[in-house]
């Protein structure tokens, strides 16, 4: 990230309905798509269908920095009431999200822009998602002295230079492929990126989903209430802008049997935003890793060069994808906040301390 050493910058705030409508009038979709990775989840539309659908009692925030006539950096934020302790965190930041780091064109704007949101009113910043490199880190200390920082991290995968376990897995994908073939087993590979054609699949994917991934909870793709009404309007909209492709795995009886769908940012980059696979289909193997190599391979064919997996852990994340360093900045904006957090520590230490007592009293019961 570049330096630039400007007039100093004006700062423009919006709490409430009108928030999105400033970052809107601000450029902000802009802003986002200058961002390497551009992550299109942080577009305007996405954004809103999370306000929508998904935020709950959460008030929306816009911080523009603008400098000598132009605006060199914003953050779209939220306040979130927990237990009487008003958290301010990144806007969607319950969502899935791929690089939720603000937009800022140089340094000198990253560092004004973190010093705004340190002076938001509110009680705890928790800011997850921030680069770990130097020049975030270094804006985060400058502007919020106490600022504690953990660890985190998100996989990448660099189409160019991918990790030397896809090699093997297209060879495996290729040899489950021929096995299905020799039982008799008709598989057919596809890939669209008209909306037009995925649209009418969306109830389908989301179904096909939340029966074969329900997790220990609820389903948090396609689980009836609030997140299906999430997903069936924020799909939709990044779909009308282009930005959907979809990977398909389909049985020769029109049977679907695995999928993967993705959306493209700016500037060489796509994240992947979800996929499932039957898994009551334990004759085929590598379901998931054929649709995911077919969605690679057609991204790679569209000029994308950097396809996003996302922060989570995954057990093939590792396998397509390298690890990203990320941090989590947490600090007090409030007494109440500071009080809010030196609890929350407190806790757990008494929790670590009682999870090594009871593994000292399972070792000497040994």
């Amino acid at each position: 990230m570049s330096s630039s050493t400007d007039t100093a910058p004006q700062v423009l705030r919006t709490a409430g309905a009108a928030a999105l409508a400033r970052l809107a009038e601000a450029g902000w979709d802009d802003l986002v798509a200058a961002t390497r990775p551009a992550d299109p989840l942080r577009r305007i539309a996405w954004l809103e269908a999370w306000l929508r659908e998904a935020s709950g009692p959460a008030e929306p925030r816009a911080v523009v920095v603008d400098r000598g006539g132009a605006v060199v950096a914003a953050a779209a934020l939220e306040c979130v009431p927990r237990g009487g302790v008003r958290f301010v965190r990144f806007l969607g930041q319950g969502d899935a999200w791929f690089n939720v780091a603000p937009p800022a064109t140089d340094t000198e704007a990253l560092r004004a822009l973190m010093v705004e949101i340190a002076r938001e009113p509110g009680d705890v910043l928790m800011l997850d998602g921030c680069p770990a490199d130097t020049a975030t880190i270094g804006a985060l200390r400058a502007a919020i002295p106490g600022v504690r920082l953990t660890p985190h991290e998100t996989w990448r995968l660099e189409i160019a230079d991918p990790p030397r376990s896809v090699r093997k897995r297209r060879k495996e994908a290729g040899r489950a492929r021929r096995r299905a073939a020799e039982r008799g087993v008709e598989m057919h590979v596809d890939w669209t990126a008209d909306w037009a054609q995925i649209a009418p699949q969306l109830g389908t994917l989301l179904d096909h989903h939340a029966v074969n991934f329900p997790g220990d909870g609820p389903n948090l793709l396609a689980g009836p209430g609030v997140r299906r009404r999430f997903a069936e309007a924020a799909i939709p909209a990044l779909g009308a802008e282009g930005r959907a492709r979809l990977s398909r795995v389909i049985a020769g009886d029109g049977r679907l049997l695995a999928w993967d769908l993705a959306f493209v940012g700016d500037g060489g980059s796509a994240v992947a935003y979800a996929g499932a696979f039957d898994r009551s289909r334990e004759d085929l193997m590598m379901l998931g890793w054929i649709s995911m190599l077919n969605m690679v391979e057609a991204l790679s064919s569209e000029g994308v060069e950097v396809v996003d997996f996302g922060p989570g852990p995954a057990p093939y994340k590792d396998l397509i994808s390298r690890s990203v360093p990320l941090v989590r900045a947490t600090a007090p904006l409030s007494m109440k906040g500071r009080a809010a957090l030196a609890a929350h520590r407190l806790a757990g230490t008494v929790r670590s301390l009682r999870e090594r007592r009871g593994a000292a009293d399972v070792e000497a019961a040994a």
